[in-house]
């Protein structure tokens, strides 16, 4: 190991020629104990040395055993990760990304998942070279942020405007696109913001594919049932999902087929179906989203009695909406006045309900920044869209796909994320 360490020393300023030497002992280095691999890395600076730190650290980074997780592996990856080269570590992108998943399983082995955030979105940042890249880290940090339940964490990253999927700048591949539509769901369901949570849902459903797999079925099952808590109906996937993806769903996900149809129905029918397919709800861990879309459900009839009653009592608004008691309709009441769903004054003595106009009238200096904001945003987007769309028109390779036999299916290509179709075939747990 000394050679190593001294090439490492002797080639830091010409990280390429060490990149390349490096490689070339990848074997060598898998076969080091984690205490000469400790041993070498106490003689190199993580800073001045990140690129030959990180290869070294990557291979002490052994596979997470449950019975041994790796605390010093822990503390040497988070400090590395904090303190490192990213013009260095973007040279050996799939060694930082391996890295950076090592300490994510050893810290879900410590049930920890919570101190892999930071080191995480640290990770990412040194990785992308402009906030609007797809990282393969994207994906980890979202799910260490589910797992932890710190969902908002996770928003300094999945508020930004991505458009930009590049292999060759960030080692991505298709399974970390497809992850990162998933777990990107997952936060923002967390988090109640439904709108962005169904969009993150489309990423995975949309991209394009010939084969499909467990991360897109958990996606559309996801997907149907946010769609019934936050429009209280599933209007069907976009035209441009792949076929694959529309034809594996109505083989594969007749239970949410089934209760979204049962959902416009009366009530024996909705719980009917959630009923009988309930051990299915559960096995998927969709049993709590279920239950959201019947609460959902209820409060989006309370909100209809607004438009035609202006006072009603607990036991009548009970009585309407099909719930036990006058308790119950209060405490669904409770709940919308404080999530701003509606607008009302409850007199629990005469246990009356009054409803009120909204109170916002819309006009203040804070609103006005609001849509200025979301203007200048519209504005953001469209140029990034004109510019992608000129780059797309230059593409050779889609010029001559668009004019090649295989036109009708240039969609259906998932070489445009840079996976072969048999990287697509792979087993997911959600």
């Amino acid at each position: 190991m000394d050679g190593v360490v001294n090439s490492i020393k002797s080639l830091s300023k010409e990280p390429g020629q060490l990149y390349a030497q490096l490689s070339l002992q990848t074997n060598v280095l898998s076969q080091q104990s984690a205490q000469s691999l400790t041993h070498a890395l106490a003689a190199l600076n993580p800073v001045q040395h990140s690129l030959g730190y990180l290869v070294l650290l990557e291979a002490r980074g052994g596979p997470a055993t449950p019975s041994h997780p790796d605390v010093a592996f822990v503390n040497l990856a988070a400090d590395f990760i904090r303190d490192c080269d990213e013009s260095q570590i973007r040279i050996a992108k799939e060694q930082f990304v391996s890295m950076c998943r090592k300490l994510k399983e050893q810290l879900l082995l410590l049930d920890s998942p919570r101190r892999a955030v930071l080191p995480l979105r640290t990770a990412l940042g040194k990785l992308a070279e402009s906030t609007t890249l797809v990282t393969p880290l994207h994906a980890d940090l979202c799910q260490v942020c589910v797992l932890s339940k710190c969902y908002g964490a996770a928003l300094p990253v999945l508020d930004l405007e991505v458009d930009d999927v590049d292999p060759k700048k960030t080692a991505m591949t298709a399974k970390d696109f497809l992850l990162f539509g998933y777990y990107g769901g997952l936060v923002y369901t967390g988090l109640r913001d439904y709108s962005k949570a169904l969009n993150m849902f489309l990423y995975t459903l949309t991209a394009p594919t010939m084969v499909v797999n467990a991360i897109t079925m958990a996606a559309y099952k996801k997907f149907v049932l946010v769609s019934l808590i936050h429009a209280g109906s599933f209007k069907g996937l976009p035209k441009h999902t792949p076929a694959a993806v529309t034809r594996s769903t109505k083989a594969e996900c007749s239970a949410y087929q089934d209760l979204e149809k049962a959902y416009s129905k009366t009530d024996e029918d909705l719980h009917k179906a959630v009923n009988t397919h309930s051990q299915a709800f559960q096995e998927d861990g969709n049993a709590g989203l279920v239950k959201l879309a019947l609460s959902a459900r209820t409060m989006r009839a309370i909100q209809k009695l607004t438009q035609t009653y202006l006072t009603l009592s607990l036991a009548d608004i009970a009585a309407q909406v099909g719930l036990g008691s006058a308790a119950e309709a209060e405490q669904h009441i409770l709940q919308m006045i404080d999530g701003g769903q509606v607008f009302a004054r409850i007199d629990e003595a005469a246990g009356m309900v009054r409803f009120l106009e909204d109170p916002e009238r819309y006009d203040t200096a804070k609103v006005v920044q609001r849509i200025d904001a979301q203007i200048q945003q519209s504005i953001a987007i469209s140029g990034r869209l004109t510019d992608i769309n000129q780059r797309i028109s230059c593409d050779k390779v889609y010029l001559n796909k668009v004019g090649g036999k295989d036109r009708h299916n240039r969609m259906e290509d998932i070489s445009d994320l840079g996976a072969g179709a048999e990287q697509m075939a792979y087993q997911f747990n959600p």
